[in-house]
């Protein structure tokens, strides 16, 4: 209040102004000395007889800036004492809802700064979500989408990508089990399917070459080859995309990785593999070490 005017409606103001529909997302102060500026989401009375404002942060508290050499109003102590966790969760086309892929605990300021590289996501609109965990609830989304875009193959891990450019072919199918029963009597057979097996299995082929700042690095395909050839056999699940949008979460099937060359600079890598869980199922992605976090199964 400044000299009997409040902008809110209150029994001590001239006038009972009516509160604004509209979000408050500029405040400018000039033409005077300042000590202090405090913005809530409610009329409170102020304490004591200066009338004070109250020092410690509430929800309803939005900005107390006390000008103290700088113009900080935030409430980052605040926040850092209340909010239990912070999570990643995104969301993709066909997704109802947002699935968690990263959760990290709060013990300082320096935690809310979370940088995390998702390999997983397909081609087409991602949106992600960054939610505080305050008394195991989750707290208001802070949301972004992003258009994601690219022109080749890639197999991964969880802190690891290999894109798949050169020749790249994948040969794919699609498995389930039926039986066929052809009874007596009966002009057609009976087709019966046993039980719920359905996954794409396939052969891969590619010729692996690094591609950094100076191009392709021909002369050195051999040490790049042998790195993926470790990457392929060290027994753990791989994402598997392609630029049409399709994920697929794959284990390496074949006992043996083939090589087919014209050149020894051109040399094409083969091996097989075949759908092991569902890329776009948390606990999948979870149990398989994909994520960190078994928030969403």
């Amino acid at each position: 209040m400044f000299l009997g005017s409040c902008f809110a409606s209150s029994k001590e103001s001239l006038a009972s102004s009516p509160a604004s529909s509209s979000d408050i997302s500029d405040l400018t102060i000039a033409s005077a000395i300042y000590d202090e500026i405090f913005a809530t989401e409610k009329v409170i009375e102020l304490s004591g007889v200066d009338q004070t404002f109250p020092s410690v942060w509430g929800f309803d508290t939005r900005l107390h800036a006390l000008f103290q050499g700088n113009l900080y109003g935030g409430n980052v102590s605040f926040t850092e004492s209340i909010v239990e966790s912070i999570r990643i969760k995104k969301r993709v086309k066909g997704d109802k809802k947002f699935k968690t892929i990263y959760e990290k605990p709060i013990r300082s300021n320096e935690d809310f700064k979370i940088e995390l590289m998702d390999y997983y996501e397909p081609v087409g609109t991602v949106e992600y979500a960054y939610v505080p965990i305050i008394s195991g609830g989750e707290n208001n989304y802070i949301t972004n989408r992003v258009e994601s875009w690219f022109d080749s193959y890639f197999i991964c891990e969880k802190d690891i990508s290999y894109p798949m450019v050169l020749d790249t072919r994948f040969d794919k199918k699609l498995t389930q089990r039926t039986n066929l029963i052809e009874l007596l009597g009966r002009e057609k057979p009976v087709v019966l399917k046993g039980g719920k097996i359905r996954y794409f299995s396939g052969d891969l082929s590619c010729t692996f070459i690094e591609l950094n700042e100076d191009g392709w690095q021909t002369h050195s395909s051999w040490e790049y080859r042998n790195g993926i050839y470790d990457f392929l056999t060290n027994s753990q699940p791989k994402i598997l995309k392609d630029f049409l949008g399709n994920v697929y979460m794959v284990a390496v099937t074949s006992n043996d990785i083939t090589e087919e060359s014209d050149h020894y600079e051109h040399v094409t890598t083969k091996f097989s593999v075949a759908e092991c869980g569902s890329a776009y199922d948390a606990g999948d992605l979870y149990d398989n070490g994909f994520i960190n976090a078994d928030i969403d199964r």
